[in-house]
This record gives C-alpha cells, sequence and structure tokens, in this order.
C-alpha cells in the first residue's frame, strides 16, 4: 500500500507541470474535443519557442518549465517542454509535456515516466486531458478519463482510472501572485478522481490561475489534506 500511495502522490508531483516522430500517434479517443460552442477569449498560455516561467514552492524554485519545440500528434501541433522532475518522500521521476492549444481548448500530453519509488525502478504511461477552455462562462465545466499504467519488473502492472471535472470559477480578474497583479484570470477547479483495483479512491483537488498572455501563474493541489502550492515568481515570453 505505501508503495501504492507513493506512484499516486508522484503523479500529482508531476502533473502541475524529444525530438522524434510522432506522426502517426492519435490523440486519446476519450478527450471531449469539442469546444464549448465559444471561441477562445485570448492567449492564456502563450507558446512561442523559449517561452520560460519559474515557479516555486515552498520558497524553492522549481524547474524551468521552458518550451523547446513542437511535435506532430494525430495532425495536431503539441509544443513541448523541457523535461520537469517530481519527487516525494520515497519516489522520484522525470516526466516530458506538451500542450496544443485550439479554439480556446488547452491540452496538456504527458511521456512515458521514467519513475523509482523505494529503489523500484518502471514505468508508468503517459496520458491526456484538457486543463482549460477558456472559451466557456463561468459555472460551465467540462470532463474526461485517462487511464495511467505503473509497470516493474517482475510486478503485476497496476492500472489507474482517473476521472477528471474541470470548472471555471472565475474569469478576467484580477489577481496578485508573488507582488505582480495580473488583470485578466482565469481561476480553474480541478477535481481528479483516482481508482484502482484493491485500493481505496483518492480525490485531488486543485486550482490553476491562468492569466493572460502570461500562462500559469498559481496552483493548488490538495492531496488528501497535503497542499501542494506553486506561484509564478518569473517569466520570459518571446
Amino acid at each position: 500500500m505505501k508503495t501504492i500511495k507513493s506512484i499516486l502522490k508522484l503523479l500529482i508531483l508531476t502533473l502541475a507541470f524529444t525530438t522524434v516522430s510522432c506522426d502517426d500517434e492519435p490523440v486519446d479517443p476519450a478527450l471531449d474535443l469539442s469546444n464549448g460552442g465559444g471561441s477562445a477569449s485570448g492567449d492564456y498560455w502563450p507558446t512561442a519557442i523559449n517561452n520560460e516561467w519559474i515557479m516555486e514552492r515552498g520558497g524553492v524554485e522549481l524547474d524551468p518549465i521552458k518550451i523547446i519545440g513542437t511535435g506532430n500528434f494525430g495532425g495536431q501541433t503539441y509544443y513541448k517542454f523541457a523535461p520537469q522532475s517530481g519527487s516525494g518522500s520515497t519516489s522520484s521521476g522525470s516526466v516530458t509535456n506538451w500542450l496544443n492549444k485550439s479554439n480556446g481548448v488547452y491540452k496538456l500530453k504527458t511521456d512515458d515516466i521514467n519513475i523509482n519509488v523505494g529503489g523500484l525502478t518502471g514505468t508508468q504511461t503517459g496520458y491526456e486531458f484538457v486543463i482549460l477552455k477558456d472559451n466557456i462562462a463561468v459555472g460551465q465545466s467540462w470532463n474526461g478519463t485517462y487511464t495511467q499504467t505503473t509497470t516493474y519488473t517482475g510486478i503485476p502492472s497496476i492500472t489507474l482510472t482517473i476521472n477528471y471535472t474541470g470548472t471555471i470559477l472565475a474569469k478576467n480578474v484580477s489577481a496578485t501572485v508573488d507582488g505582480e497583479t495580473y488583470n485578466d484570470v482565469i481561476k480553474v477547479s480541478f477535481v481528479q478522481n483516482t481508482s484502482m483495483p484493491g485500493a481505496p479512491p483518492t480525490t485531488i483537488n486543485s486550482e490553476y490561475w491562468f492569466a493572460k498572455d502570461v500562462g500559469v501563474i498559481k496552483s493548488i493541489s490538495n492531496d488528501s489534506g497535503t497542499i501542494y502550492e506553486s506561484i509564478l515568481v518569473d517569466y520570459t515570453l518571446f
């Protein structure tokens, strides 16, 4: 059970944030790709190459979130971020994320993750989900499902099923983060319900703040009473 809890915590740590041919890889069919009937209200995650955001958690800077290239998945352009590391008391790993934007819908795609949990090495399969819809009204929601399988040598695979719901909490509001005021912010609630055979379900409640023409300025995740809060402390845009 301790190993399972470590896997779940690593999933949350890597969520907040390859030059290979991906042309034949399909987009996850479980994704809701509808745009909600509205039009994009702006750019809440600029995607120029070399854009970089520096987040801080508990006074400690995290790995830079930097766009380093592009790829094509299912005929759509995705922007590649530099690999991010995540770690807990007994687990660690590194993950590469991709971002796609289309008509106000923002999707995050994650590559397979190589992990180490208590000295056991393994792989977690990648996943994809909608992190933001800037084209829907306050109070409106979207939802989806994805699975993630963790495999260790000589140990049966563990498959997590994650059902998520995103809800727009606020739009076009001001927010101050690390002494800087952002005047056009969308606040999003993101709830993940994780289930797996032989273990009780886990619910993770998160909130993300997106500033127009800047990107993510704050994220808060509550995992069974453990709070992970990250704030933007510096950024460079091109």
